[in-house]
């Protein structure tokens, strides 16, 4: 087992932390969702990706219907379904799960942003509701949410997980949640203190919002969006 101590924090260096809370797909679902007559190039550049991981991003969300190809001349486009979107069940990339209040919230948003500015797809309708026995299992090595937001969304339910509890929900190591709790120590995301025997862990919301690494390339993920995952894990935590 991975001790429970971990190492002091070190200084939070100038440049920007090589991880996040989301994953390169759920930011080019974001930005199909704002642009939705993106070309891969256009996504690719604007996300800090590649082109052929873009690609490979869209061949993903399509194969599962979460997005829709569409041919105009030349070039493929690009479009959400909103409908198939709020009925998958989806997660991180080692787990299937999310809370659901967490993710519908968070489509919702997006829905009301797209609608806002004017880019929902022909024909979309808002996502609702949608029971567990509905939901469509999506099994697959992607998912929208990283590890480190994973684990996050434990310490919201319950912030006294240990280390061992926290990589049996996540379904990674141990030592893979210490490195990861470091990094969110080290950018204040998070605040540790130790009450007895074990730790316990306070999630600075502030930071979060604030987090240096919520977008990889030119384009900025849209603040009301992350004022949304910010509410709603304050929502998870009961504060």
């Amino acid at each position: 087992m991975v001790a429970e101590k971990l190492v002091a924090a070190r200084p939070v260096p100038a440049t920007a932390p090589r991880w996040g809370f989301l994953t390169n797909h759920a930011l080019a679902l974001v930005y199909v969702v704002l642009h939705p007559g993106s070309t891969v190039r256009q996504i690719a550049g604007d996300i800090g990706i590649t082109e052929r991981a873009t690609l490979a991003i869209l061949r993903d969300l399509d194969e599962d219907e979460i997005i829709e190809r569409h041919r105009d001349g030349r070039r493929n486009t690009y479009s959400v379904d909103f409908s198939h979107l709020s009925r998958v069940r989806r997660g991180g990339v080692a787990s299937p799960l999310t809370p659901r209040l967490f993710v519908e919230v968070v489509v919702k948003t997006l829905y009301d942003m797209a609608d806002a500015q004017g880019t929902l797809p022909a024909g979309a309708t808002p996502p609702t509701k949608v029971s567990e026995d509905d939901l469509t299992p999506r099994q697959g090595s992607w998912g929208f949410f990283t590890n480190h937001m994973l684990i996050l969304l434990a310490m919201a339910r319950d912030r006294t997980l240990t280390v061992r509890d926290l990589a049996t929900t996540v379904g990674i190591t141990e030592r893979a949640v210490v490195g990861i709790i470091n990094q969110m120590e080290n950018e204040d995301v998070i605040a540790r203190t130790r009450d007895g025997r074990r730790n316990t862990y306070a999630i600075d919301y502030e930071k979060f919002r604030g987090f240096r690494g919520w977008s990889t390339g030119q384009w900025r993920l849209p603040p009301a969006l992350i004022d949304i995952a910010a509410n709603g894990i304050r929502a998870l935590s009961g504060s």
